[in-house]
């Protein structure tokens, strides 16, 4: 049971990670009908930039929230460079320009940088004990951050005006342009959202592997999978389908092996998707090509 516990402790931390890129991604493929291919790169810029500014002496707190702030930068200029001038375009002619934009971010960090570093950990403390149970304390903050991220954004787009009419543009955007809605704000609105998440989840992972500027790629499929899996476009099978790739990952890496592991969430998606297609969460609402 104590091995089981712990298990089950890393595969929630890890799988709050994959939860909160899918929840960007999901963010973004709602408001605009365009899958982030850049996503990933994001994720690797925040945790990037994290660790130059704390090698360049910045304290740890003040690193982190100067990189997500400039990650969040960065959503919004892919949203002007390579969504909206698109808008019109056809959609496939959009997901090559955020596949664009991600080698643009990756080859920037390549050329500045082309050795793995790892980043120091949020608390000093390599491991907590309570009983019998053993756990690195990074995990607990992975969970903590999901949960928090999770509810501000569920509070924000409930309570809130601009919640409010962001929730009702994701759900007919044509509709909410003929009642005078700017849906180009509401679009950088949820561009920055997603590019920030993306950057919190890279942070919170980087001191459990190795900051690279391919450090996204992988976690870019899981999340993939992870909305898949969750069902393709649901806020809550988002979450859902990244605690559940987490899960059987950790699990996996533990009782079957390590490489195989990675493969056991993905197989799932698999079987998942033949008995049903639109995932655990799936409304079966298609999701239009919006023109504005």
């Amino acid at each position: 049971m104590t091995t089981f516990i712990q298990v089950l402790i890393a595969g929630l931390g890890q799988g709050s990670v994959y939860a909160l890129m899918a929840l960007g991604l999901t963010l973004i493929l709602r408001s605009t009908t365009v899958l982030n291919f850049s996503h990933g790169a994001l994720y690797m810029a925040g945790a990037f930039i994290a660790l130059e500014l704390i090698r360049a002496g910045v304290g740890y707190a003040l690193a982190v929230v100067i990189a997500i702030a400039a990650v969040a930068l960065i959503g919004a200029i892919i949203n002007f460079l390579a969504f909206q001038p698109l808008l019109h375009k056809e959609h496939v002619t959009q997901v090559f320009a955020t596949f664009a934009m991600s080698s643009i971010i990756v080859g920037i960090v390549g050329y500045v940088t082309v050795d793995q570093r790892g980043m120091p950990p949020i608390l000093p403390m390599q491991s907590v004990r309570v009983g019998s149970i053993t756990f690195n304390p990074q995990y607990l903050i992975m969970i903590g951050v999901l949960v928090v991220a999770g509810t501000a954004l569920a509070l924000f787009f409930r309570y809130t005006r601009a919640g409010v009419v962001i929730r009702a543009s994701t759900d007919n955007l044509r509709g909410a342009t003929l009642v005078g809605i700017n849906v180009r704000r509401v679009f950088l609105i949820m561009w920055t959202l997603g590019a920030t998440l993306a950057a919190i989840a890279g942070i919170l992972a980087a001191p459990t592997t190795l900051v690279s500027a391919t450090m996204g790629d992988t976690p870019m499929i899981t999340a993939l999978a992870a909305m898949t899996l969750g069902g393709f476009g649901s806020i809550p099978g988002s979450v859902i389908g990244g605690l559940l790739m987490g899960l059987l990952e950790t699990g996996g890496n533990f009782y079957v092996s390590t490489q195989l592991g990675g493969v056991a969430g993905f197989i799932a998606v698999f079987l998942l998707l033949v008995i049903r297609p639109r995932g655990l969460q799936g409304s079966g609402r298609h999701v239009e090509v919006r023109r504005v």
